[in-house]
């Protein structure tokens, strides 16, 4: 084995939701989504990610904040009703403490819930001050996290293409949010649903980018093929590097048939209380006029068929430990066979995951990391490193070229770009032909240049890659058909406002301050 043994593994978490926000609305149900995030994701990693600094536990979390989650973690008014939030579970949590006062196996569980909701109202409220993103920050100045950051409003690039300049203006809202969350330019980004299209490299690259990430296929097959396949970055043409998925580690993790959190002693996502209790009990929070909301509180682990068996969180949280045990040691063999045969580079292993399904869908999964963490410092043959030091392969001064890909079914954009959700991109670029000519105008009002700055917000925000996701999944299909033909709608009335055609300054109020997403945008016109 030669003295670049010592791989480097790389643990990436992608977190992302796209941007909901609705003042007209005391409770808005899409919004829940960012505070079950924040309730099982996102604060539970930071936790475990000081307890491991406290200790002084080695190694890094990659993590891949989007743009439209800095938008709703920087919110007033989101973070405010995350509070309210809060403080509903809390309440709900009294009431099943003392509903389950004859039910010893249940009390336990609400127990184990009602005491974590109080270490999340302390760390939120206390510990935090409501500021998630500065301790994102300060975790990266402990060296427990690397900070890269994803495109915009989170566009299947690919699918744009054919106007060029729609792709730069989403990479420098990129750079300009990053900056302004965290103080510095991302050197590296996570690509929309892992999409590229050849000469991407170029737009990132030119506005300072210095790495991002592919799916197995689009490093494999790349032009020429790479001497250690996915182990070791590869170099785009315009000098960027990339490193593509390790499959192995995406089935022991991902896999629904034989991924670790099919477990049947993992908790049961399922089966929540407000599917199963009297709405006068729950309380109007949770529910959003007649479709209950989750709350959070579930009593059965996944087991088999209907009859589920009760959830023990402590023997999830040793068999979180235990499969953290065999992930690592998956890695190492990894390792060691791959360091048998490099013989210039260190071995790059990268398993890059949504972060949300560590603690949301996986609710055991910060354990995992945790327990990941700590069997990775005694290895002598991996370490967890940041993406932010990747290096490419000295004795490989050549170029390749990745091809077109993604991640998600079929692994060529079928999600994204199919007859379901084919209607988005031709209304998208009739609107940014509109915008487009409306930017060449020159002396504009300062009316039209607030209008102009609002016609941007609609066109990145209708980009999202989120809304033809739900439609092809079938999942919040109604919602994402709802929200792509209301920014259409604003877009449009807000061209036709430029131009004169009428005048609704309330209006455009009204739009600012529901979509009030980079309220940067149109400062420097």
């Amino acid at each position: 084995m030669n003295s670049f043994c010592n791989g480097q593994l790389y643990l990436l978490l992608h977190a992302h939701l796209p941007f909901v926000r609705n003042p007209r609305y005391d409770r808005f149900l899409e919004e829940n989504w960012l505070f079950e995030a924040l309730t099982e994701s996102y604060l539970p990693l930071v936790q475990m990610l000081s307890h491991l600094a406290e200790k002084g536990v080695p190694g890094v979390l990659n993590l891949s904040v989007s743009p439209t989650l800095i938008a709703m973690l920087s919110d007033k008014l989101l973070c405010e009703r995350f509070s309210r939030h809060l403080e509903k579970l809390q309440e709900l949590a009294r009431k099943e403490l003392n509903r389950l006062s004859g039910d010893p196996e249940r009390l336990q569980i609400a127990k184990f819930y009602a005491a974590r909701i109080m270490e999340l109202i302390e760390l939120w409220e206390n510990r935090l001050h409501r500021d998630l993103l500065s301790e994102f920050a300060d975790l990266e100045r402990r060296g427990k996290l690397a900070l890269l950051t994803c495109i915009g409003t989170h566009p299947f690039l690919p699918a744009y293409q054919a106007e060029p300049e729609s792709i730069r203006m989403q990479i420098q809202l990129t750079i300009e949010s990053f900056k302004r969350a965290f103080g510095r330019a991302p050197k590296g980004v996570w690509l929309p649903e892992c999409g590229y299209f050849d000469g991407l490299d170029q737009y990132l690259a030119e506005q300072g980018l210095q790495f991002f990430f592919m799916e197995t296929h689009g490093v494999l097959l790349a032009d020429p093929a790479p001497k250690y396949g996915v182990f070791a970055p590869i170099k785009t043409p315009s000098g960027l590097l990339v490193l593509g998925r390790e499959q192995a580690s995406s089935v022991e993790v991902w896999s629904r048939q034989r991924g670790y959190p099919g477990h049947p002693d993992y908790r049961e996502f399922y089966k929540d209380i407000s599917k199963e209790l009297d709405r006068n009990y729950l309380g109007e929070y949770f529910f959003a006029g007649e479709t209950p909301i989750d709350s959070g509180f579930k009593y059965y682990r996944i087991t088999g068929g209907e009859q589920k068996a009760l959830y023990n969180p402590w023997q999830a949280m040793n068999l979180a430990r235990e499969h953290a045990r065999l992930f690592v040691a998956n890695r190492e063999a990894l390792m060691g066979e791959l360091g048998s045969q490099m013989e210039s580079h260190r071995p790059c292993v990268l398993c890059p995951y949504d972060a949300e399904l560590f603690g949301h869908w996986w609710y055991e999964g910060p354990q995992f990391i945790e327990a990941v963490f700590e069997r990775a410092a005694s290895s002598r043959v991996l370490q967890l490193a940041s993406v932010n030091e990747i290096q490419s392969d000295p004795e490989d001064s050549g170029v390749h070229n990745p091809i077109f890909s993604s991640w998600g079914e079929n692994g060529f954009a079928s999600v994204w770009v199919n007859p379901q959700v084919e209607f988005i991109y031709p209304k998208f670029f009739k609107m940014f032909s509109l915008f487009e000519e409306a930017k060449k105008i020159h002396s504009k009002t300062a009316l039209q240049k607030r209008i102009l700055a609002q016609m941007e917000r609609e066109l990145v925000l209708y980009q999202s890659s989120d809304w033809a996701f739900m439609i092809h999944n079938n999942s919040a299909e109604d919602y994402a058909r709802e929200r792509l033909a209301n920014h259409e709608r604003d877009f449009m009335k807000l061209s036709a406002m430029f131009n004169g055609e009428f005048e609704d300054e309330a209006l455009l109020s009204e739009m600012e301050s529901r979509d009030n997403i980079f309220p940067w945008i149109g400062q420097n016109s």
